[in-house]
């Protein structure tokens, strides 16, 4: 099978970087990138693996099955922790020996390494006769080890008959084939989950930007279409209405590269819109914008708040022969971002009878919300302050559309804690 070059670590998406076991940081270094984020994974594995088999042969004794002595638990304990540890330490220094000459001379080696763990470094075949050899000499150093340390025990007249060199050979190599099956097991899952995390996250983000080419082309012809309206009856104003396009696309270009961006360059693109706007309507539309300073740095996605003040403008503001105001306030609400869009147009019932009404920008915002926060952010659309029983004659009803999401932009999607490969 060929493999591809890896990629540098800032073209892999964020959690396949974040849990990669190279960077450009460690490609020099083999210790840091395969002994480091393996060993502790592998070490607890096998305290574990060693405190169940004591408890195991424990019960055996109490039950009276397979044990011709009764030994106690500490001796049990004391031997699977003893033997497991100079089986860990023999396999892990036998395997990096290995793997760091595999991993510095072969980049096909690296990539198989990144993408799906420490068991395919190494081709099968190598990997499995070098964990068969490295567990017979782990085990013929338990041997030994065990026989000096027990040899000035009460216990080792008796022991010394039961045990032999090959059935501790046997025993040793069941032993870690059980530690390393577990692990591997353990890392394929993590990877898996790994992938599937980074393969819903490029197809979010993959919404995202559809979602805001789509929106961006609706803006660009509203807005040319008035150019187009200008050009002939208001040539002065027409050219200040391309100066601001041409700032706006600019700023929205270099948006539409990034998944989120500060507020206040949210709103900075939106006074550009409203530039274009008050060029068109003049002294028809009157703003007023309300933002705590302290909000500036709060990230949102692009492209959240301007289809909102173009709706409120085009089906509540313009249709008006003499305008109106837009009112726009951005305040903190615990650990909720609120942005409100309030207009004293012509109302939601009138605006909805507009042939021209087809609400796309605001299904639009309603998807990017879903997409970017699920059911933690919503868009409000409701009638103005003089709601259903409220109107007077003499006063327009006006619509209020508001914007509810967290402070702190999730991940796309969150990713969950993952065992490091």
């Amino acid at each position: 099978m060929t493999y591809p070059p890896p990629r540098p670590l800032t073209d892999l998406p964020p959690d396949t970087a974040r849990h990669a076991p190279h960077t450009n940081e460690t490609r020099l270094d083999p210790f840091r990138a395969l002994v480091i984020p393996n060993a502790g994974r592998i070490f607890l594995t096998m305290v574990v693996w060693a405190v169940l088999m004591a408890v195991y042969s424990r019960l055996m004794e109490e039950q009276g099955l397979e044990v011709a002595h009764q030994y106690g638990l500490w001796i049990y304990l004391s031997g699977n922790l003893g033997g497991g540890l100079i089986n860990y330490c023999v396999i892990l220094a036998g395997w990096y020996a290995v793997a760091s000459r595999w991993w510095l001379r072969s980049e096909e080696a690296r990539v198989r390494y990144a993408t799906e763990g420490m068991y395919a470094l190494l081709p099968w075949k190598l990997l499995l006769l070098l964990m068969v050899v490295l567990s017979l000499i782990g085990s013929a150093l338990t041997y030994q080890a065990w026989s000096a340390v027990m040899a000035h025990t009460d216990e080792w007249a008796t022991m010394r008959k039961q045990m032999n060199l090959g059935g501790n050979l046997l025993i040793s190599l069941l032993y870690s084939t059980g530690i390393f099956s577990i692990d591997y097991f353990r890392v394929r899952a993590a990877m898996l989950r790994l992938r599937m995390e980074s393969a819903q996250r490029l197809h979010v983000e993959a919404q995202l930007q559809r979602l805001q080419a789509q929106m961006e082309p609706h803006m660009l012809f509203n807005t040319l279409a008035n150019l187009h309206a200008l050009i002939e009856t208001q040539p002065g104003k027409a050219q200040d209405m391309l100066s601001h396009l041409i700032d706006y696309l600019r700023a929205t270009l270099s948006a539409s590269r990034t998944g989120s961006a500060p507020l206040s360059d949210e709103m900075a693109r939106v006074q550009d819109y409203l530039a274009l706007m008050q060029i068109r309507m003049g002294e028809r539309l009157r703003v007023i914008i309300d933002m705590p300073a302290d909000l500036h740095d709060v990230t949102l996605p692009p492209m959240l708040i301007q289809p909102l003040v173009e709706n409120a403008i085009k089906h509540g503001l313009d249709p008006l022969p003499d305008g109106g105001t837009l009112h726009i306030l951005v305040k903190r609400d615990h650990d909720m971002l609120e942005i409100t869009v309030r207009d004293d147009g012509q109302g939601l019932d009138a605006a909805r009878a507009t042939p021209s009404h087809s609400g796309f920008g605001l299904s639009c915002v309603q998807a990017r919300l879903q997409t970017s926060y699920g059911p933690d952010a919503r868009l409000i659309l409701e009638p103005g302050s003089q709601g259903p029983g409220q109107r007077a004659p003499h006063l327009r009803p006006g619509t209020v559309a508001i914007l509810r999401l967290p402070t702190l932009m999730p991940a796309l999607p969150a990713a969950s804690p993952l065992i490091t490969p």
